[in-house]
């Protein structure tokens, strides 16, 4: 019994996991879970670089896609170079794929700009950064947020244009392009290069208008009201509003010209001033021709037009051009050279020539008298033109000349200067004049004129003198009581003709007196015959006459 017992006493028991580990198991899965579900749905860090921290704050700041909030800031801090700010985010993993490179985000806030006023939400709700996806297959956790909203959003349908300018062109971000007066897209970039001193713009011409932009195509800026005075004329370019304001780039092509094919992206253009240098630039075919002037030019600049009995076509180059050079000094030391383009595309239909035929028939031309003469086109601005006419005397004169290896076109002087030779002649002749005779003859004419008037002005005293004595002032008077006994007697008369009627014997008495009156005086013919023949006859007889001859008779 004793033994059994000592056996019992010595049994060992088997040790058991305590229950209370159960909890702190449970709980350290618990929190690994949560780890890993925070560490899932916390998503992606990403950290963006931005030039100004203006209404970004940490833990607030949201960042939206469309309204839709896909991270949020979590960090706002300045970069080891102070140069940027540098901003900590955290995107949720199903906004994780729109994290590439060509994804662009910028912040919204309250703007004022030409398309209006923008982000009044913001004013309540605060600043948020909008995130645009891009379409890359690279992705990246960098980005740099802009400073202005993009102007073409990634997947818009567009083309992309480059142009290079000089620095009076700047463009600034965000100007409109505009196509007839129509707004068809905007500068999306503006940046100068130093070393070439250009301007490089970036256009974004919206679709269904980047059908527009060609080969032909041709730009310029548009700045405000444009109005233009010369030899042509006065013109007035009135853009659009907000051109006016902002200024922008325009661009067109030729009336006469096909548009051509459209250009595919990033094909770079040449920026110009305006558009009249940019039309300019489509003729791009010329034949070169120089003027040596003897007159002045004043008035004739750079850009004026050169015609042709009045159709423009060319163009004034440069005035003046090469004016120092050697061969100026020997053959031409007075003259002031001139550079011309004629641009036969002008007359073309398609606005392209044949420039080997034009330069034969511009040789047969100058040989048959073709000239070029300064003329004014303003009488306002005093500018001038160039004008090429045809005329039979120069040909007589003409020989082929060269300036600096071109062609030189003979010239003569313009109207003004031939007006102004003219009367410089017109003078030189009256200096010539001996006009003291004249004068001489012309003063004592003078002094006998007014001696003359002096004998009128006494005639004229005298009659005055007369006319107010008191017989003279009766004489009207008189003649008036002449003129009524004149008048009362030729009624008397007239009564008394009135009488004398064939059958009154008054009248029978006067023509019997008559009758015996022509019977007298034909008896008094003889007497006054012989009376006027012979005088005396009335004291001594008549003298007889010749006794008359028979005549002889006829013979058979």
């Amino acid at each position: 019994m004793t033994e059994n017992n000592h056996m019992l006493a010595n049994v060992s028991k088997q040790a058991r996991i305590s229950p209370i580990w159960i909890v702190p198991i449970v709980a350290l899965l618990i929190g690994l879970w949560l780890i890993y579900d925070n560490y899932t749905k916390a998503g992606k860090q990403i950290i963006l670089s931005m030039t100004n921290a203006e209404g970004i704050e940490a833990g607030k700041t949201k960042i939206k896609v469309h309204s839709v909030d896909i991270g949020q800031v979590e960090q706002v801090t300045l970069s080891e170079d102070l140069g940027h700010i540098e901003v900590i985010a955290r995107i949720t993993p199903k906004a994780e794929p729109m994290l590439v490179k060509d994804t662009q985000l910028w912040v919204v806030k309250p703007r004022i700009g030409l398309e209006g006023i923008s982000g009044l939400n913001t004013v309540i709700s605060g600043a948020y950064i909008e995130l645009q996806p891009g379409k890359s297959a690279e992705e990246t956790d960098q980005f740099n947020v802009l400073d202005q909203p993009p102007i073409s959003l990634n997947g818009a349908k567009g083309v992309h244009v480059n142009l290079i300018g000089k620095v009076g062109n700047a463009l600034r971000v965000g100007d409109p392009v505009t196509y007839q007066g129509l707004r068809v897209g905007r500068v999306v970039s503006a940046v100068f290069d130093p070393k070439q001193r250009q301007m490089k713009h970036e256009l974004f011409i919206e679709h269904p208008y980047d059908v527009l932009v060609t080969e032909n195509s041709r730009f310029w800026t548009t700045v405000g009201i444009d109005v233009k005075l010369d030899s042509e004329g006065f013109k007035a370019n009135i853009p659009t509003v907000e051109s006016m304001i902002a200024g922008g780039v325009s661009f067109g092509h030729a009336d006469d010209r096909p548009m051509g094919k459209p250009v595919v992206s990033e094909t770079t253009f040449e920026l110009y001033a305006n558009e009249d240098a940019a039309r300019q630039q489509i003729y791009d075919q010329f034949i070169e021709y120089v003027l040596l002037v003897d007159d002045t030019v004043r008035g004739l600049s750079k850009g004026a037009p050169v015609e042709f009995r009045g159709l423009r076509i060319g163009t004034v180059i440069s005035v003046p051009w090469k004016f120092n050079s050697p061969e100026r000094k020997k053959d031409f030391r007075y003259a002031i050279p001139v550079l011309i383009h004629l641009e036969p595309g002008r007359l073309a239909e398609n606005g392209k020539a044949d420039l080997q035929e034009w330069k034969d028939r511009m040789h047969h031309m100058l040989q048959r008298g073709l000239h070029a003469t300064l003329k004014s086109g303003n009488l306002i601005t005093g500018s001038v033109f160039v004008d090429l006419n045809m005329d039979q005397h120069v040909h007589k004169t003409y020989r082929t000349q060269r300036f600096e290896g071109l062609p030189v076109m003979p010239t003569t002087a313009t109207n003004l200067a031939q007006i102004e030779q003219k009367l410089s002649d017109l003078l030189d002749k009256l200096n010539r004049l001996n006009v003291e005779p004249v004068l001489s003859g012309l003063d004592k004419n003078l002094q006998q004129s007014e001696k003359t008037m002096q004998e009128i002005r006494a005639l004229s005293q005298q009659v005055n003198q007369l006319l107010n004595q008191p017989d003279v002032q009766q004489m009207p008077s008189n003649m008036n009581q002449t003129m009524q006994e004149l008048r009362a007697t030729m009624q008397a008369l007239r009564g008394t003709l009135q009488g004398l009627s064939p059958e009154s014997t008054a009248y029978q008495e006067l023509t019997t007196t008559l009758q015996r009156l022509d019977k007298a005086l034909r008896d008094i013919q003889p007497l006054a015959r012989t009376l006027n023949e012979q005088p005396n006859a009335i004291l001594f007889d008549r003298k007889p006459g010749n006794d008359p001859v028979p005549l002889a008779p006829a013979k058979p």
